[in-house]
């Protein structure tokens, strides 16, 4: 994931756009013609243009690409971007996920809940919050936000291309799908990269009958 290092600067027309540059997008999507997928913008009340964080426009642009041709790639009208780096969350991410392996391992509950707890309050508190004035990058909040969702629209699309039907994709970590055995297409775990069967009240997760036999 790209995230700004510097002051945010204006643009127009694609020039904000770039491999090393990361920030926010005034962007005119292309219609999403797939009711069966996930559209990468969520359900929009609104049409016309949006501002989007350098992951969604970098996913939208994948879409547009020939490996999947979902869409048309969407008109940039401005920018507010700054040069960036792939890695500068990169050593915490790594101690994050080390952490959270250990306890898996151990059975640690606790240091579970307590890793889990302390990413969710790290992002969340980095744009504007009393709760941290040393760290004020709302923009990183929300690239950290996007790229969540954007990694797991790309699980719904894999989960599609493998003949899989995709019913329903939720927040950032549930993935309902029928028409074949999910285990075929993903790796079974509670790994940062595997998937799992959650549980919850048999309604809204877990493995359950859609429909009902005998009409």
């Amino acid at each position: 994931m790209w995230l700004p290092i510097g002051k945010l600067e204006h643009t127009t027309g694609m020039d904000g756009v770039g491999p090393k540059r990361s920030g926010v997008h005034l962007i005119t999507p292309a219609p999403w013609i797939h009711p069966h997928l996930p559209d990468p913008l969520g359900d929009r009340d609104t049409p016309g243009a949006l501002w989007v964080t350098d992951a969604t426009l970098r996913l939208l642009l994948r879409l547009s690409g020939p490996k999947w041709a979902l869409t048309d790639a969407p008109t940039v009208h401005e920018s507010w971007t700054s040069g960036a780096r792939e890695t500068f969350l990169d050593a915490l991410r790594k101690i994050l996920v080390a952490s959270r392996s250990e306890a898996i391992a151990a059975g640690d509950v606790l240091t579970l809940e307590y890793v889990k707890a302390m990413y969710s309050k790290f992002v969340s508190t980095m744009g504007e919050s009393v709760h941290n004035r040393e760290m004020v990058r709302p923009d990183w909040m929300h690239n950290i936000h996007a790229q969540a969702f954007a990694l797991h629209c790309g699980r719904a699309y894999k989960a599609h291309k493998a003949g899989l039907d995709v019913v329903a994709l939720k927040h950032t970590d549930e993935l309902h799908v029928t028409g074949g055995d999910w285990r075929q297409v993903f790796t079974e775990g509670r790994g940062v990269s595997e998937l799992k069967v959650k549980q919850g009240d048999g309604k809204a997760s877990g493995e359950y009958l859609v429909g009902k036999a005998g009409g």
